[in-house]
């Protein structure tokens, strides 16, 4: 029985609160109820009134529930038969998403295959132009922030090195002097870098370019050699004179290019020129390749082309998982019909069993009123002597109020139609999914057409 629905009759305590034995004694006092009367008294009639509130309330709450057992049938009905149609629907619009992920991922791929092929056919020129056999070498990843580090770290050194040369004849003292070191250092590295990149010509099949590179590597050996000759003959002046040092320098420079006398100069001339070295090197190696151009190229082909792996992969998972998407939603369709099979045999035994159970509260209330009863009547007999009315040794009959509607809906769906639903919704799902993994395979195998292994691969 479902007790959270009925209000169970507790005898002990309705009669302490109708204070029966008292009641029955105060009338036993009055020789009353007679002898011959056939009507209820007061008392008894209180304690039918307090038994059919209870039957009342029981009989609101079993309408109320039952119009609940309605509802959720009637409404379980129709979603279960739209469900079980929406089958073929549910193919179709996956039929159309595998379509359109292959239209789509096609599309992108062709128009990918256009920009890689500009680019092989760009490398293939370049490779034959310049009778290059071989792959572009390349740096490992950072390298050139490496470099990048150490002409910063030169060029920090170089400046604070300069600064402290050239602060003791600078009028503004170190910042000054700093100013100028920051002037020297740039040239200095700045151009051994740029000698250091035209250097890479030398390797190129055009003579004027060839000539260029070698041009570069003469033009880096004078440049470095004489320029930074003359900062240390510049640091030999301004050590003694503050004015026209530069002209001063310069003369010098020219009358006698090795003429240093001081230590110190010497020193500035070697770390300059070891500086430059180091710069020009950096400037050497920083394209990775030594071939002018061909790093540029040959690396833009194959980054191209590893673009286009990732997004042929991509697509592949894409077309996967909408193929799985549908096959989910198919087995989730015929679940559903299976849950609300299993929903509907659950909500038929609970409304079953809820009107055996009110069915079994009357009976209860109707035991529970002649209980009380007895128990009034009792102790009016027993302060009586052992007369009684003739009645009290009869049973009351709980008056029947309306019957309540056990009926189901007509609507309702019967089980022999379910089964039959679940089992062409079942079969329904199986062609589904072959047909889709038809479509599926299909589809894959026109994907594969566009495949990264079907295309030339960076040489």
């Amino acid at each position: 029985m479902r007790t959270d629905l009925f209000e169970k009759v507790e005898i002990d305590k309705i009669a302490a609160e109708l204070h029966l034995v008292e009641e029955a004694e105060e009338e036993a006092k009055k020789g009353s109820p007679p002898l011959e009367g056939t009507d209820l008294d007061t008392n008894e009639v209180g304690i039918v009134r307090k038994i059919r509130k209870y039957q009342s309330d029981a009989k609101e709450r079993v309408d109320g529930e039952l119009a609940t057992y309605r509802d959720r049938l009637i409404k379980l009905t129709p979603e279960f038969r739209a469900r079980s149609t929406s089958i073929n629907s549910e193919i179709r619009n996956s039929s159309g998403d595998l379509k359109e992920a292959t239209e789509q991922a096609s599309s992108d791929l062709k128009e990918k295959q256009s920009l890689l092929k500009e680019k092989e056919d760009r490398l293939a020129k370049f490779q034959k132009d310049n009778k290059l056999h071989r792959d572009a070498s390349k740096h490992g990843e950072g390298y050139n922030m490496f470099l990048a580090g150490i002409i910063a770290v030169l060029f920090l050194i170089e400046t604070l090195g300069n600064a402290s040369f050239l602060a003791k004849g600078n009028e503004l003292g170190l910042f000054g002097a700093y100013t100028e070191a920051i002037v020297i250092s740039f040239a200095n590295l700045g151009i051994a870098f740029l000698c250091g990149r035209l250097i890479t010509n030398c390797h190129h099949v055009d003579l004027k370019r060839k000539t260029a590179g070698i041009l570069a590597a003469i033009g880096f050996v004078l440049s470095a050699f004489f320029f930074n000759l003359m900062v240390a003959h510049y640091r030999e002046i301004t050590g003694t004179m503050l004015d026209e040092g530069g002209q001063l320098a310069m003369s010098a420079f020219l009358e006698n290019p090795l003429g240093l006398k001081d230590f110190q100069s010497w020193m500035l001339f070697c770390m300059g020129f070891l500086f430059a070295i180091i710069s020009f090197i950096d400037g050497i190696k920083w394209a990775g390749d030594p071939y002018p151009g061909y790093s540029k190229v040959f690396f833009g082909y194959q980054n191209e082309y590893e673009d286009y792996k990732k997004a042929y992969d991509k697509h592949q998972n894409d077309l996967e998982e909408v193929f799985d998407r549908a096959v989910a939603n198919l087995n989730s369709i015929k679940q559903q019909l299976l849950g609300w099979e299993t929903e509907r045999a659950s909500i038929l035994e609970e409304h079953r069993h809820f009107i055996k159970s009110y069915k079994d509260y009357l009976v209860h209330l109707e035991q529970s009123g002649n209980d009380l009863l007895q128990h009034y009547r009792e102790a009016n007999r027993a302060r009586r002597g052992g007369e009684a009315p003739a009645r009290f040794s009869k049973k009351w009959p709980m008056e029947k109020l309306s019957p309540i509607d056990e009926s189901l809906p007509g609507e309702m769906i019967e089980r022999e139609e379910i089964l039959q639903i679940i089992s062409e919704t079942t079969a329904s799902v199986e062609s589904g999914e072959q047909e889709l993994q038809r479509e599926y395979d299909d589809h894959r195998r026109d994907l594969r057409r566009l495949a990264p292994h079907r295309l030339p691969t960076p040489s």
